[in-house]
């Protein structure tokens, strides 16, 4: 367990850019493709799936405080099975983590470095986590912490500019796409929404552990609206055209126009990109290491940085071809799997341990 408190601000700073990072990459296009003009729904949606969630962690932090997950689990569900539930999220989490970076690297090398391979890129997006990762819970807090009130502000202040470029009209009729649509469009966003479930691995470093429920309702709350915001911005400026857009946030910011300040807004949102991304690139693999470390009975989770960053180079290469293959994936596939295991494993945590009597 890790000796470090971490205050509100951290923790809600973390899991904002923890589930916000590549959400703004991805989710614009994987909702637009089934409800561009009712986009917005989704992310009402999406808000409401994981504040429920977050309630369910909220739940298993105040019955079992200062202990870990892994810990608890094979004492509440019983060791093989609690052990075999941990595999299993540790192979998700794996996987996800080369989905994460490389979706980063993809936009890192579409938007600055066109002509750079694939794979330096990725060493790079990904040695900046390994050395925070390295030094703990500490040096991911403090880094949200900083990142987390510059990004939102600049965020602000980038959909301001963009006012005069909406048409309310594009939004118009409401619930145009129809229910099974706008259903559709959310399965995805639900899947992002699960993450909120990280929580449950930092909650023992939380300092008031108990409010662990309402600092994952804040998140969401903070994520939602921004998610909401963006979604009418998207619709509002592109329309229908939004379906054909790869990268709507990164389009959107260009339609900004220039001013004597500032020739290109687009630079902001990379930045803004790559400090969020580096957040939750570190907070993935935070949590995998720190897990593995206790499903394996280790002392700490320093051993296991580099060869889990070494196995991650080499095989997120082989995990997506392209970025059509990717929107495929995040759309159809992506969301079987991780709902039930995001959403599930910690509900059948709290409701055995709530049916056997077990607290911490």
């Amino acid at each position: 367990m890790q000796k470090y408190g971490i205050s509100a601000g951290q923790i809600i700073g973390m899991m904002f850019w923890t589930i916000m990072g590549t959400a703004v990459i991805s989710l614009p296009v994987t909702i637009g493709l089934h409800a561009p003009r009712d986009a917005w729904a989704a992310a009402v949606l999406f808000t409401i799936g994981g504040m429920a969630l977050g309630l369910i962690v909220g739940a298993l932090a105040n019955r079992f405080p200062r202990k870990d997950f892994v810990v608890y689990t094979q004492q509440v569900l019983g060791t093989f099975i609690g052990k075999l539930l941990i595999l299993v999220f540790l192979v998700w989490l794996f996987h996800t983590i080369g989905l994460v970076l490389w979706q980063i690297t993809n936009f890192v090398k579409l938007s600055l470095l066109p002509e750079t391979p694939i794979a330096p890129i990725m060493a790079i997006v990904l040695l900046p986590s390994a050395y925070v990762v390295y030094d703990g819970i500490e040096g991911i807090a403090r880094s949200s912490q900083v990142v987390f009130l510059p990004t939102v502000i600049i965020l602000f202040f980038l959909y301001l500019l963009l006012i005069p470029d909406v048409n309310l009209q594009n939004l118009l009729p409401v619930f145009e796409d129809g229910a099974a649509n706008i259903l559709r469009s959310s399965i995805t966003p639900l899947a992002w929404a699960g993450e909120i479930m990280f929580l449950i691995f930092l909650a023992p470093s939380i300092n008031k552990i108990n409010k662990t429920a309402k600092y994952s309702i804040i998140t969401m709350a903070l994520i939602g609206f921004g998610g909401f915001i963006g979604e009418l911005f998207y619709t509002g400026v592109f329309g229908l055209l939004r379906q054909h857009v790869s990268n709507p946030f990164y389009s959107l910011i260009r339609y900004i126009k220039p001013t004597a300040f500032i020739e290109r807004y687009d630079i902001l949102f990379v930045t803004i990109n790559l400090l969020g991304n580096f957040v939750k690139l570190s907070v993935f693999l935070y949590v995998f290491v720190l897990c593995l470390s206790q499903w394996l009975g280790m002392k700490s989770h320093r051993p296991l940085v580099l060869p889990s960053s070494v196995a991650l180079l080499f095989s997120t290469q082989y995990f997506v071809s392209s970025p059509n293959e990717l929107v495929l994936f995040l759309d159809n596939v992506f969301p079987l799997y991780t709902i039930p295991l995001l959403y599930g494993f910690p509900s059948l945590v709290l409701l055995v341990a709530v049916i056997r009597g077990i607290k911490g």
